[in-house]
């Protein structure tokens, strides 16, 4: 019953009636119309602009040390993804209101750290709209998994550990299929496809010698933050031939898509630009 009342409200959001359009009046069908609904998101709305489900707050700097009293700890505004309509659904829907909280959990504590900021846990239980202690009681179960949830009150004790972002692609690269990875992160299809395509753009920046970061940001459209995660992750992933291999199989997965890279002349200047993203398949 609870399922039936999620996806109907789905359909009474601008996703919905978007997706709506492309299956009616294109005869599309519903796979490729949401494939095209995440793709415009991600391409059309502009920068300045909230997207749907998003939600723009002040969050204590990255770079701030206890010790100092709120009011003189240097701010940052950041943008949170509080719901991702669909993709949450599907966590919704398949494990429950428990895992969407978890999914959310890793979702804006990452954001904010990509954007220079950091949540405490009380910043959490507001957004969330729960008590401290359920967000220490699922910080404590998100990392009985592996996970790292870096907050405030842990960041300058702990550093910044594996993400789920990280753990989503090493499984990948261990050869774990879509659905051994959906079930064992609790995290939709589509948000493990977005994950794999983002590390295949860093990966073949590495491939073709773009070698700083902030080029490889540049070029894939990724926070410097999470293209060191990721670089990281393929010098630790080259030590294993699985790794290795699947890799190897990503840059020939990219070679026979088309996609490329062709230069730009800026002012005299050699830049790199994306023509087209790829789509990683996977096993399903």
């Amino acid at each position: 019953m609870e399922s039936k009342i999620i996806q109907r409200s789905q359909h009474k959001t601008s996703e919905g009636e978007f997706i709506y359009e492309l299956q009616n009046l294109y005869e599309l069908s519903p796979k490729m119309s949401e494939s095209i609904a995440e793709s415009a998101k991600r391409c059309l709305i502009r920068d300045n602009v909230l997207k749907e489900g998003q939600i723009e707050v002040s969050v204590i700097s990255i770079e701030e040390r206890s010790g100092k009293v709120i009011e003189k700890l240097e701010k940052r505004r950041v943008r949170l993804t509080l719901d991702m309509g669909h993709e949450d659904n599907e966590i919704r829907c398949s494990f429950g209101r428990i895992k969407l909280r978890h999914a959310r959990i890793q979702r804006i504590t990452e954001e904010a750290i990509e954007q220079s900021g950091i949540l405490s846990q009380e910043d959490l239980g507001k957004i969330l709209s729960c008590t401290v202690r359920t967000i220490q009681r699922d910080i404590s179960e998100i990392k009985n998994t592996g996970i790292q949830i870096i907050t405030r009150g842990v960041l300058h004790n702990i550093g910044r550990g594996q993400t789920h972002k990280s753990q989503i692609v090493g499984l990948y690269l261990e050869g774990k299929t879509f659905s051994e990875i959906r079930l064992r992160t609790h995290h939709s299809t589509g948000a493990i496809k977005r994950y794999l395509q983002d590390f295949q753009k860093v990966v073949m920046s590495v491939h073709h010698g773009i070698k700083e970061v902030g080029s490889i940001s540049s070029v894939a459209g990724l926070s410097p933050v999470l293209v060191n995660q990721y670089i990281q992750l393929i010098k630790d992933s080259r030590k294993d031939k699985q790794k290795e291999a699947m890799m190897r199989e990503m840059i020939v997965q990219w070679k026979r898509s088309g996609t490329r890279f062709k230069k730009k002349e800026s002012r005299g200047n050699a830049s790199c630009m994306w023509i087209l993203a790829p789509m990683i398949g996977g096993v399903k």
